[in-house]
């Protein structure tokens, strides 16, 4: 039995032996066509999105402490742009446009892994070093994608049924289906032009606020912090992740600003900078000097309880490399099908020699013998703790940022061993790491993507190689550009992540690290790991500032909601439901999308001269209880449009 040919000639066929049967689902297009992919317009196309998608994250990324993956909305993109050629008479095949959303992510998730750690050097008091960040991101960065290789085929083939990896299905869900290809460009469209002129009117007009919060008292108990900071990105994360996730990370923020604070500010453990301060300034105070520590101290047990759940899978990828190398393995044979073909073990091998010899030589480096050993050790581990997770969870909610941390503390204990004083140094080696695993998440779900759609994995992982080149070299640049606009960590974007990587490194290399918080943090992880409680999405929420928790939240009711109502009117199969949660998650992509372009916008009337980080480029002159009434209505108005296009025709057949 087959199915009609697509709009790029491929025909896909249920007609396969038994061990493809067993190695997943028919592919789209079958392994014994050949159909074009690694083209040079696909390309130059991937490149163009690549900047605009690393960029957009890392503006996410620092001023929410949380990523999204960036495969769905580069699909959706691509699709547009395939569309419109197509009108001109320059078509393009379904693997072509999986080139596009491959390279397209690789941006960002090298965005992830840069913000998290490089970015905090400033709070270092060290300047963004371009040449340095694109070192070290282009090494860390081949290193995910190298070490991804040899746990392809058990990780994406062979337990396709255990690992779902939801974005990666859900992309080659959206890539094929080309009906919908017009419909998606819409809605994003639709959700970016919403977010763009929200943000202008909240930060290049001053015509609402977007941040309410408050600090009140509980008869002699004082320090509880209520808010959130209500903007189209925040609330489309929220959407993405769905409300489960978002109730950890909501609920950990409540267990921090509800709980630890106003019993430490209760007890006198208020900094002294901050001892006259306003309520609310205290709680501020304290939750940066302590608090923030507990959270750092649950995310390091979450991340060595990852890598010791993982460790079956570690030692199977091993055997699945040696294999491969000794010319025993399945994807070594000369015969191997087009669509088992990865890049050769022995390139994967003398790859990863050469980045090591470089991370100890390479002068922009800077984490020498032992943090160079450190790095690739380690960076081996936590590629497959972050290949296996986003199987699960996602890529959005891959805890990258917790993988660093446990980095972190191992680096800093062994560099003080060996008399080391630079924190820097502490970071640049977690930097490795943590861009190695942000990669290796987002390259797994785009070998899904490929998996599913017959795509040839060497093609992409070349794909990968040359997307996280280009987003190295912009990467500097792009991060220099927003601690110029904002000032990284001040208050529009204050990098929480990059902030506590800084905190920890320096903490640990000088003694005054708070070992007693961040043992508090370690016995609460423990406790929720015995309840079966994900850890790092708690524990991110313990380290956010509740304006960030809260809004996130507020995305996931907003999904949980809309799951609700359709649930009530689907039909048997869940065709309704199904359809409706790609829409809304493709809105949701164009909030992020437009709320990040508008950033960069305003940042740049910044640097120009016009505006600063306190003050609108363009106010309207309104007062405070002007601007906080008219924020409540503009979230209202939000919400309401978010629903609406998500709901609106969501009931009409594909391509109606």
């Amino acid at each position: 039995m087959s199915h009609g040919p697509s709009e790029d000639g491929a025909v896909r066929t249920d007609d396969r032996t038994a061990s493809e049967s067993a190695a997943g689902p028919s592919p789209y297009v079958p392994a014994g066509r050949s159909v074009a992919e690694l083209t040079i317009k696909a390309v130059l196309i991937g490149l163009a999105l690549n900047v605009v998608m690393l960029t957009a994250n890392m503006y996410l990324g620092m001023r929410s402490g949380m990523t999204i993956s960036a495969s769905i909305p580069a699909a959706v993109i691509s699709m547009g742009v395939f569309y419109g050629l197509r009108r001109v008479g320059i078509g393009g095949t379904i693997l072509e446009n999986n080139i596009v959303q491959t390279m397209t992510s690789a941006g960002e998730a090298l965005a992830a892994g840069v913000i998290f750690t490089i970015a905090g050097v400033t709070f270092l008091d060290q300047p963004i070093d371009v040449v340095n960040t694109a070192v070290v991101a282009v090494l860390g960065g081949l290193l995910g994608v190298l070490f991804m290789v040899p746990m392809r085929r058990y990780l994406i083939v062979d337990r396709h049924e255990e690992l779902p990896y939801p974005e990666g299905t859900a992309c080659a869900d959206v890539l094929e289906a080309g009906s919908r290809g017009d419909e998606g460009v819409k809605l994003i469209s639709f959700g970016f032009l919403v977010s763009f002129l929200y943000m202008w009117l909240a930060n290049g007009m001053a015509a609402f606020r977007t941040t309410i919060q408050t600090a009140f008292s509980v008869g002699e108990t004082d320090g509880f912090a209520i808010g959130g900071d209500f903007t189209p990105a925040l609330l489309g994360v929220g959407y993405i992740i769905g409300p489960r996730i978002a109730g950890y990370v909501f609920g950990g923020g409540l267990v921090a600003w509800l709980m630890l604070i106003p019993l430490l500010i209760t007890g006198g453990f208020v900094p002294e900078s901050a001892a006259d301060a306003a309520l609310m300034a205290q709680a501020d105070a304290v939750w940066d000097e302590y608090v923030r520590y507990v959270g750092a101290g649950a995310m390091i047990v979450g991340g060595f309880y990852a890598i010791l759940s993982m460790r079956g899978t570690i030692v199977d990828a091993l055997g699945t490399a040696a294999a491969e190398i000794g010319g025993s393995g399945a994807a070594a044979t000369a015969d191997a099908k087009r669509t088992q073909r990865d890049l050769p073990m022995k390139v994967v091998v003398v790859g990863a020699v050469l980045i090591a010899l470089a991370l100890v030589a390479v002068p922009q480096v800077q984490v020498g013998l032992v943090g160079g050993f450190i790095a690739v050790i380690a960076a081996f581990l936590f590629v497959a703790v972050s290949a296996y997770l986003v199987g699960i969870v996602g890529s959005s909610s891959n805890p990258v940022s917790g993988m660093a941390v446990a980095t972190i503390l191992i680096a800093a204990l062994a560099l003080r061993s060996v008399g080391a004083t630079d924190p820097v140094v502490v970071l640049m080696t977690a930097s490795v790491v943590a861009i190695a695993a942000a990669v290796a998440g987002d390259t797994s779900q785009d070998l899904k993507t490929g998996q599913l759609l017959g795509a040839t994995p060497r093609k992409q992982q070349l794909a990968q190689v040359i997307g996280i080149a280009l987003s190295a070299l912009f990467a500097g640049w792009v991060l220099s550009f927003f601690d110029q606009a904002y000032g990284i960590g001040s208050d529009t974007i204050p990098a929480p992540q990059a902030g506590m990587m800084a905190l920890i490194s320096e903490g640990v290399l000088t003694g005054t690290a708070q070992w007693g918080m961040i043992l508090i943090g370690a016995v609460f992880a423990l406790v929720l790991i015995l309840m079966d409680v994900p850890v790092l999405p708690f524990a991110v929420g313990i380290y956010l500032p509740i304006t960030l928790a809260t809004p996130i939240f507020l995305g996931g009711l907003l999904r949980a909601g809309i799951d609700r109502y359709v649930e009530r009117r689907d039909d048997e199969e869940g065709t309704l439901a199904e359809r409706t949660t790609s829409r809304g998650r493709i809105v949701a992509a164009g909030l992020i999308t437009g709320e990040a372009i508008m950033g960069i916008v305003i940042g740049a009337l910044y640097v120009g001269g016009i505006g600063n980080a306190e003050g609108a480029p363009f106010p309207l002159g309104l007062d405070g209880a002007t601007q906080a009434t008219l924020g409540v209505v503009a979230l209202a108005v939000l919400v309401g449009l978010f629903a609406a296009s998500v709901l609106w025709n969501a009931s009409e057949p594909e391509g109606a």
